[in-house]
């Protein structure tokens, strides 16, 4: 059933193709899909300011983040509103996306238009796209309708070269595909002073001595992280307070309210696991300690890639005993290890950004 009814949408998709066909793209006009706010807003914060016609399209529950700009149109995501999603991609001449939009894979995008991909993530230590192990190789209808979809992309934006290595694997991206300008999530913290802001942060918290943040992915098939035991923890590194965020795509009673970007600026180590954040705590020269409990399960399921594999066995844990002992007695020689993936971000990244999206207005 769920195989038919993503037929109709698809072929519902093939229709307003055709409906809005005789629709002009027009110059000052950028349609952003947004999942994930903290990959676009920086984006759309900077082309509001330069005058441009923005439409979003997202969860209701996203709506908020976009209400101090008072001229931007938002459309809620969903089937239902489809029509709206088409009629604006029709007439837009950049379409920025963060992740795998099915809609893309029927869109017929007209002469002009440049579809724009922020992703995500800073970085990836999983396998994703055509390389995660749940992908059927063998279903060359899903296959194709998977490639359709990712051929739908111009344009990638990234923080450094191994993330090229990413996409070119899963997504059979091209070399001439990648901009080097950096990545919108994280302008942030270009911004702040991140000592000042993690004191700050802290004292607002009544957080004294140092902050580990435990940060992982989401597991497949709806299975839950494991809880580091916070009592246990506390009481065997007094001098720490654990804070947890769990992955977006699941929710639990005692994950932090705090935004991720808050968390990691207050963090003094970060514990993660396959998790993107590992990458980007090192972008703001945090140590990092990778909790793989389920190495040898998550291989299996979904599959780890080479960059995660080539990092030092010192880094991973796989009980919550180690990890107590390490941050005791080794705290000391754990290291941000992952700053290769941040070549290209710097200070000038979203000004770069938006001149190349102006450059592809005047073209």
């Amino acid at each position: 059933m769920r195989q038919i009814i993503k037929k109709m949408y698809l072929w519902f998709i093939h229709f307003l193709n055709i409906l809005f066909s005789k629709k002009k793209v027009e110059n000052d006009n950028v349609v952003v899909m947004m999942t994930f706010v903290e990959d676009v807003l920086p984006l759309i914060e900077a082309l509001y300011k330069k005058g441009y016609r923005i439409t979003v399209i997202g969860k209701e529950e996203k709506r908020k983040y976009i209400k101090h700009l008072e001229d931007v149109t938002y459309i809620t995501a969903g089937n239902k509103y489809v029509f709206k999603h088409i009629q604006a991609l029709s007439q837009a001449k950049v379409i920025i996306v963060d992740t795998y939009y099915l809609m893309l894979g029927a869109f017929h995008k007209k002469a002009g238009q440049t579809v724009l991909q922020t992703w995500h993530a800073s970085g990836a230590l999983k396998n994703f796209g055509l390389t995660d192990h749940q992908v059927d190789l063998s279903n060359s209808k899903k296959v194709a309708q998977y490639k359709r979809v990712y051929d739908a992309t111009d344009k990638y934006l990234i923080g450094g070269p191994a993330m090229s290595i990413c996409f070119k694997e899963s997504f059979g991206a091209k070399e001439h595909q990648f901009l080097t300008l950096g990545l919108p999530r994280l302008v942030k913290y270009k911004n702040i002073d991140i000592k000042q802001r993690q004191q700050e942060l802290k004292s607002h918290y009544n957080i004294r001595g140092k902050v580990a943040l435990y940060v992982p992915t989401y597991r497949e098939n709806h299975q839950s992280n494991r809880v580091i035991n916070k009592e246990h923890f506390e009481q065997e590194l007094p001098n720490y307070t654990l804070l947890s965020k769990l992955h977006p795509a699941i929710t639990d009673v005692n994950d932090s309210s705090l935004d991720i970007q808050s968390l990691l600026i207050m963090a003094d180590v970060v514990i993660s696991d396959y998790s993107s954040l590992a990458i980007e705590a090192s972008y703001l020269n945090k140590p990092t300690l990778l909790y793989v409990y389920d190495e040898a399960q998550y291989e299996a399921e979904r599959g780890l890639n080479r960059f995660y594999y080539q990092t030092p066995s010192h880094y991973k844990v796989y009980n919550e005993h180690d990890m107590i002992q390490k941050l005791k007695y080794k705290e000391n020689t754990l290291q941000p290890i992952f700053k290769e993936w941040h070549q290209f971000n710097n200070d000038n990244s979203l000004t770069q950004i938006i001149k190349y999206i102006e450059g592809m207005v005047k073209s």
